[in-house]
Parts: C-alpha cells; structure tokens; sequence
C-alpha cells in the first residue's frame, strides 16, 4: 500500500522551518555564485596579466570580464568572457583538473555571418600568431574544410 505524503499545515512550525530552510538555501546559492563569479573574474585578470603581458594584458581591463558561476549539473567550472569588439570574445575558465590550469579561449565570428570559431590560446605565441591569421579578415575567421554559408562549421551564433 502507497501511504500518499501530507505537505504541513500551513503556519505549522514545520512549515515555517521548510520555508526558512528554502529561503536559506537560494540565499546562500546567490552568494556562492556571486563569489564564483568574482573568483573567476579575479583569476582571469591575473592570468592574462601574468601571461600575456604584451598583449592582453595591454588592453584587456579587469572590470572587463562578465562572471558566470558553475553549472554543477553540467559539469561547468565557473567561467568569464570579456568582448574585445567586433564580434570577437575571449573565454576564460580554469579546468576541473587537478593541476588547475587557466583555459583561455578567443571566439572569432565566422567570415559567413552564421557562426564562431573557438581558439584555445596556449600563449602569447599562439594568440600573436591568431591575430596575423585574422587581421586580413578584420578579425573573421576563414572557413577550413567547408563551404561557409548556410553549412558553417563554426559554433551556431546566437
């Protein structure tokens, strides 16, 4: 037999505890994602000021970058982006791994208009060379391997 569950009465101390429990709980998740964010908007200042120091570090401020907390269901570390202008993003993020290592990301739209292309930056090499691939395409990446329009192969745009 299936004993269905009665919620408590309404006024009941039960009651009143489910619901200081409740507004508890979405406080303390609004601050630990604000602290997420701001975590992650600190450690991407550092690094690109730390390892890109001729370049991003250059023109790239530290109230630039826009915090986003984990999405714990997902498996997502908390990230940030900051725009550079011109439809390109950078990403950063620190990966779940054990040695923490900070994920920086430039998203460069697409040369079609439909999409973006992600490039992982390792260094202030690979970004100094990225930039020479991009700059005749005023920061548009070129497709590779497909023909551009309608069946881009970059990441859909928003």
């Amino acid at each position: 037999m299936t004993e269905t569950l009665t919620p408590p009465a309404t006024g009941s101390p039960l009651a009143l505890l489910f619901d200081i429990a409740a507004t508890t709980a979405q406080r303390t998740n609004g601050l630990v994602q604000d602290e997420e964010r701001k975590v992650a908007e600190t450690a991407a200042a550092d690094h690109i000021h730390t390892a890109y120091p001729e370049t991003l570090g250059q023109v790239v401020d530290h109230d630039a970058w826009i915090g986003f907390p984990a999405l714990r269901d997902s498996g997502v570390q908390p990230g940030v982006a900051a725009y550079l202008g011109d439809g390109l993003w950078l990403h950063h993020t620190i990966t779940a791994d054990a040695d923490h290592q900070d994920a920086l990301t430039l998203l460069s739209p697409c040369i079609c208009g439909h999409g973006c292309v992600p490039s992982l930056l390792l260094d202030e090499t690979d970004l100094l060379e990225l930039l020479q691939d991009l700059r005749p395409t005023g920061g548009r990446a070129v497709h590779r391997g497909d023909t551009g329009g309608p069946y881009c192969a970059g990441i859909p745009a928003a």
